[in-house]
């Protein structure tokens, strides 16, 4: 797997991507995205515009994504996102998407220290947050493996389908 930043030619392939990836979840295993998998409202992926901000302007991103080698086929992706405020721009919240046939295969601990060190070479970083659904316990291993610590718990934050899902927030000192 070649994991690299998202280019504005790979964008469509991006997108095919965040599709396969987003109809996994609730389908044959846990939820792992706070929307049901046929909500025309849920995440859309990444914003064209948005990644060519620099990191002093709100609502930067920055994407790397994770290649086949033998192809151009994008299965898994980190993501980066700044405060929509100047004065939160010291953190940036993480978010992470691996398709089912490429998990538990380290794809998922590559992308992250690829995303951490992203944020500790941005002398403006201080902070990466994340949530994660209190029941994902390979993604809260993971984390805590990678140094994120938990800072809170959201009981019932979300409820997909009838089932109340609690939501952990981690953070990462990158200074």
């Amino acid at each position: 797997m070649r994991i690299e930043p998202v280019s504005h030619d790979q964008l469509e392939a991006f997108m095919a991507h965040f599709a396969r990836h987003r109809a996994e979840s609730g389908r044959g295993e846990h939820h792992f995205m706070p929307f049901a998998p046929d909500d025309p409202d849920g995440p859309r992926g990444l914003d064209a515009a948005s990644i060519a901000l620099p990191l002093d302007r709100p609502g930067w991103q920055r994407w790397f994504v994770a290649r086949e080698r033998a192809g151009a086929k994008i299965v898994g992706h980190v993501d980066l996102k700044g405060d929509g405020l100047k004065v939160g721009l010291h953190r940036c919240e993480l978010g992470i998407g691996i398709e089912r046939a490429y998990r538990s295969e380290g794809l998922g601990r590559r992308l992250m220290q690829v995303a951490i060190g992203f944020a500790r070479r941005a002398e403006s970083l201080a902070w990466i947050d994340l949530k994660v659904f209190a029941h994902n316990a390979p993604a809260l291993a993971l984390y805590r493996s990678l140094g994120f610590h938990e800072v809170g718990r959201l009981a019932d934050r979300f409820r997909i389908g009838g089932t109340s899902i609690d939501d952990v927030i981690m953070v990462l000192d990158v200074t």
